[in-house]
């Protein structure tokens, strides 16, 4: 027998669908989080390597700056240094070989252009007031110079290059008193911010890592909120059918609890709303009680009705006959 739908049945939907809500809306909200969470841990960890870059040729420059410059075999391949004095450019050792000085700007450059090509990685030395002009800084550059007056220590962010995304990070260089003679015209002293070092690197690699692992964090959402909407959905059934079982059983009890228009005569009871002139709105109780309730009915005689329809078969000490 289908149920019928109740106040009750309604709000037993009403709060399955309220609770499956609440469950969407935190799954989006986790997911959300957890999307934004990567982004952020890929872009630290580029920022983390970003700046192991800079750290390490900030240090080499130190080293280098420290010792005036090296020296290295010319072989052809490395150009002296146009900025440094003529004297200072070459030496010829005693042996005759001549050799080139390297200072710490121009150590930076070559230094640049092999992880240009070997790993796709760009160095950039550059300032507001360069010494050369490759050294001018471009917009990205600027914003950060201008980010480090104002006491930032680094600056970076994930930027799109031609065509494709970059990830570039950027620290100050500031004076020390071994850079003061080159610099002396710029009155400024040791400590003062003279430029900075920019490191772009290519986002592909972290973008890869984090779709792959956006997608694994996708479809482990997606799977607990199917596994979560199926136990509610079926929850939500037990709860209909027990509330419309509920339902059901209370109107049995109300309408058994009413008053019951009955023969006086034969015990024939009207339909709910029969016409009292209509023999077929009259029906025995026992059906009545069958139509309402799961009882079943078995037919036997009492003892006074025994003993008066038949009192030569049922005497008055004669067991019930049931």
């Amino acid at each position: 027998m289908p149920m019928k739908k109740t106040r009750a049945t309604r709000q037993a939907v009403s709060l399955v669908l309220i609770l499956g809500l609440i469950l969407l809306a935190s799954t989006l909200t986790s997911l959300h989080f957890g999307l934004q969470g990567i982004g952020e841990e890929y872009r630290g960890l580029a920022a983390e390597m970003g700046r192991s870059f800079y750290q390490a040729i900030n240090t080499m420059r130190s080293w280098n700056l420290e010792l005036g410059g090296v020296l290295v075999q010319d072989a052809g391949r490395i150009s002296p240094n146009p900025a440094l004095p003529e004297p200072l450019r070459t030496v010829v050792s005693v042996d005759g070989q001549k050799l080139v000085r390297i200072n710490h700007a121009h150590m930076t450059r070559l230094l640049s252009e092999l992880l240009t090509r070997e790993r796709g990685v760009h160095l950039h030395i550059t300032s507001l007031t360069p010494l050369r002009a490759d050294n001018f800084p471009d917009d990205w550059e600027r914003r950060a110079l201008a980010r480090f007056s104002t006491g930032d220590s680094e600056f970076y962010e994930v930027v799109q290059e031609s065509g494709a995304e970059s990830f570039r990070y950027m620290a100050p260089l500031r004076l020390t008193s071994d850079c003061i003679p080159c610099h002396a015209g710029e009155n400024r002293g040791a400590g003062a911010v003279r430029g900075g070092i920019s490191v772009t690197l290519p986002y592909a690699p972290f973008t890869r890592l984090m779709s792959r692992e956006r997608r694994q964090l996708i479809a482990a959402h997606a799977a607990l909120f199917c596994l979560a909407a199926g136990m509610l959905l079926l929850t939500g059934r037990r709860l209909y059918r027990s509330v419309a079982s509920l339902q059901d059983s209370l109107a049995r009890i109300r309408r058994l609890e009413g008053l019951l228009p009955i023969c006086a005569n034969c015990k024939k009871i009207r339909r709910e709303g029969g016409d009292w002139r209509k023999p077929r709105d009259w029906i025995h109780v026992e059906k009545y009680i069958q139509d309402r309730t799961d009882a079943e009915f078995t037919h036997g005689l009492c003892p006074d009705c025994s003993h008066g329809l038949y009192p030569e078969l049922f005497p008055t000490d004669a067991p019930n006959p049931q």
